[in-house]
């Protein structure tokens, strides 16, 4: 399959997303109330046998179990066949049980508050958002009391974390200027003063021609204060900032850096007026400068520490948190292994000490730049209703697939239980000879919005302002289990991003039309198990699975067909000791059993069908997205996701598109009187004349981009 190159047209109101959320149901059901009354594995009075089944591979599929040299070519198992892991299989099976029999997938809460067992990591994000004109920043700007005028943070401060024995606590540093616990120098100041001095350690982020702008800057500069309110004009001089910078810019070269010093400042105005290296003049401390931003000039002095100040202890959780967020910003591997340049942000090892910014207030808050991300106070799990994360006992799901270290109150105690499954999947192996598909061959990148991304990953109101999108504050709900649109077609993502080639890989397909074929084995199963196993493979009739990598750009989807059912018969087995002891049965039946006794149970009568969870979960199951729909389902650009608009809801994205376009097509109908009309101005030859003009020099300006 040919993949397509996606035109990207101008988004409306809402986000895109090649993926959507199956919501939690309101509340989880359990299935056995006591450990006890789970079937022993010995005891034969359920239903015993096999699924087996096909799978047609509707577009190109790629399963793999790791990269090698940045190619990812397709699993072959100790049979030496293409085949798709049980394992696989087995992760789609429970996932979809999951969500079609309302099974908790938090866990349960320990003594100390923790949800050890949950599978949506309970993580505690950091954030910056010091440019955006949204809720996040109007929170950030606020925790750092933030004075736009004075560029300067009233609530940060500044000080040393040290690493006694795998325990931090951060030294204030002294305030040697009341209200200025740390010391801003421009640049152009610091190489005026410092560049002929062999002080080590120092990283510009300009040459040193930036010297011959400095009157440019400052007038350019002086313009913007100007023209605060003149918002076109605003734009033009930071553009034209920004511009002289770029031909001035160390960016390939210079790394984050801290280096002791030492310094002079006037007491009167608190501007630093000399620095030297360390021990030569009166105030010691450390020079330092975070990453590289174009137009960013800021270097910063952080003076010794205080010995009269008290520690201040960081929390453990907070140190985990702290950790959590290099690996998720990729400054660290999940072994902790700092990557090469980012050691600017690692914590101190045992015994050292670095320079730190920090805030002190309702909490702490630190990081190694003024700027520093801070904590959310909430968790991602605080976005879980109670009735269904803080649900005990067994879910259906656990029932069948089995579950380790699950804690239940035993005897006035909390004690771990085991369970062995009662289900087990073979490799659903190729059925003739595989083809690999030449033609979607790619590289595509292992990128996506990340949790982090509040207006995709939290319920929004899909018309809410960006200034009044949920964050993790106060009463917000995470959306709920991720899911992949459907695509009938293969989309070549655009890669231009040359810092992200460590995460690029390249992938070998199997071709569409490739089928697999497999077996899934179950023990001791009650029908109600078995009709839920049974629906989780087949889902509803016109729906499809989607497996393996690369599901974002349309890979991977697949059909369930031949599904055949195989009963254990104990009487042929040991009765008459046949070796023909499977009879062939209708898993439709088991299907509508378990629909019919859930719905009776659980729902008063409800069909379990009409519940959003699993009409949402149909949907996205069965709606296969043209080409021609392309654009409202797949990654924004980052110029399209810094707007912070809110992704809808599954059952609500067809709608709110058709809205988009309506409301789209309204507008365009404006602009087509006016153009008709405009045809008559005198002015109109010019006009476009102008216009072609820009279109041109523009298009002159990226070829010579790409010559560059």
């Amino acid at each position: 399959m040919k993949p397509e190159i996606i035109e990207k047209k101008k988004l409306g109101q809402y986000a895109v997303a090649p993926y959507n959320f199956v919501s939690f149901p309101k509340k989880a059901v359990v299935k056995y109330k006591k450990i006890e009354e789970l079937p022993a594995h010995n005891d034969f009075k359920g239903l015993s046998g096999y699924v087996e089944y096909t799978l047609k591979a509707e577009t190109p599929i790629i399963v793999s179990t790791g990269v090698k040299d940045k190619q990812v070519h397709f699993f072959i198992n100790t049979n030496g066949k293409y085949a798709i892991p049980g394992n696989t299989i087995r992760g789609i099976a429970r996932t979809n049980c999951q969500i079609l029999s309302f099974s908790n997938i938090i866990g349960e809460k320990d003594k100390e508050g923790n949800y050890e067992n949950s599978e949506i990591e309970n993580s505690r994000f950091l954030y910056r958002d010091i440019a955006g004109n949204n809720s996040l920043s109007a929170r950030y700007k606020s925790i750092l009391g933030v004075d736009v005028t004075r560029r300067i943070a009233k609530n940060v401060k500044a000080g040393y974390i040290v690493n006694r024995a795998n325990k931090y606590y951060i030294e204030p540093a002294k305030e040697l200027k009341v209200g200025v616990p740390y010391f801003r120098i421009d640049e152009i100041i610091l190489r005026r003063i410092a560049s002929n001095k062999n002080i080590d350690g120092i990283n510009f982020m300009y040459k040193k021609d930036l010297l011959n702008c400095e009157v440019e800057l400052k007038e350019i500069k002086r313009e913007i204060a100007k023209n605060k309110d003149n918002k076109s004009k605003e734009r033009e001089l930071n553009s034209k900032l920004k511009s002289i910078l770029k031909d001035l810019s160390n960016e390939r070269i210079y790394k984050p850096y801290q280096t002791g010093i030492s310094f002079e400042f006037d007491s009167k105005t608190g501007r630093i007026i000399d620095i030297n290296r360390k021990g030569i003049l009166s105030q010691n401390g450390y020079l330092l400068s975070g990453g590289f931003i174009l137009g960013k000039l800021s270097h910063y002095i952080v003076p010794e520490a205080d010995d009269k100040s008290g520690n201040i202890k960081i929390l453990r959780e907070d140190i985990e948190a702290y950790k959590d967020d290099l690996i998720r910003t990729k400054k660290m591997n999940n072994k902790e292994e700092i990557f090469k340049g980012k050691e600017f942000f690692a914590l101190p090892k045992k015994n050292e000490r670095k320079p730190v910014f920090y805030i002190n207030t309702d909490r702490l808050h630190f990081g190694f730049t003024p700027y520093l991300r801070i904590y959310y106070t909430k968790t991602v799990l605080d976005g879980v209703s109670q009735l269904y994360k803080d649900t005990k006992d067994v879910s259906y799901t656990d029932g069948i697939f089995g579950f380790s270290k699950k804690l239940k109150r035993d005897d006035g105690e909390d004690k771990n239980f085991n369970y062995k499954s009662r289900v087990s999947f073979e490799d659903a192996e190729v059925v003739g000879e595989p083809v690999l598909d030449e033609d979607s061959v790619m590289t595509i990148i292992l990128a996506e919005p990340k949790p982090t991304s509040y207006n995709l990953y939290l319920k929004q109101d899909k018309d809410a302002d960006k200034k009044l999108l949920k964050i993790y504050e106060d009463d917000f709900k995470i959306r709920g289990f991720k899911q992949y649109w459907l695509k009938d077609y293969i989309e070549k993502p655009e890669l231009e991003d040359a810092k992200a080639e460590e995460m690029k890989f390249t992938i070998h397909p199997l071709k569409e039309g490739t089928i697999f074929k497999g077996r899934i084995y179950f023990t001791n199963l009650d029908e109600e198990e078995l009709g839920l196993l049974g629906w989780a493979l087949k889902l509803n009739d016109g729906c499809y699975q989607n497996i393996g990598l690369a599901k974002p750009y349309g890979f991977g989807r697949v059909k369930v067909e031949k599904v055949k059912l195989y009963i254990e018969d104990l009487n042929k087995k040991y009765d008459y000791f046949s070796f023909d002891y499977f009879n062939e049965d209708d898993l439709d039946k088991y299907i509508n059993i378990y629909k019919r006794n859930f719905s009776d149970k659980y729902l008063n009568g409800q069909d379990i069908e009409n519940i959003d969870t699993i009409k949402e979960f149909m949907l996205i199951k069965s709606k296969v997205i043209k080409i021609k729909d392309a654009n409202n389902y797949r990654y924004m650009e980052l110029n399209e996701f810094r707007n912070k608009k809110a992704l809808p809801e599954i059952l609500k994205y067809e709608e709110a598109f058709l809205e988009n376009n309506i409301k789209r097509s309204k507008k365009s109908g404006n602009v087509a009187k006016k153009d008709s009309y405009s045809k008559i101005d005198r002015n109109y030859k010019n006009s476009n004349t102008a216009i072609a003009d820009a279109f041109r020099k523009a298009e002159e300006n990226k070829n010579k981009k790409k010559r560059k």
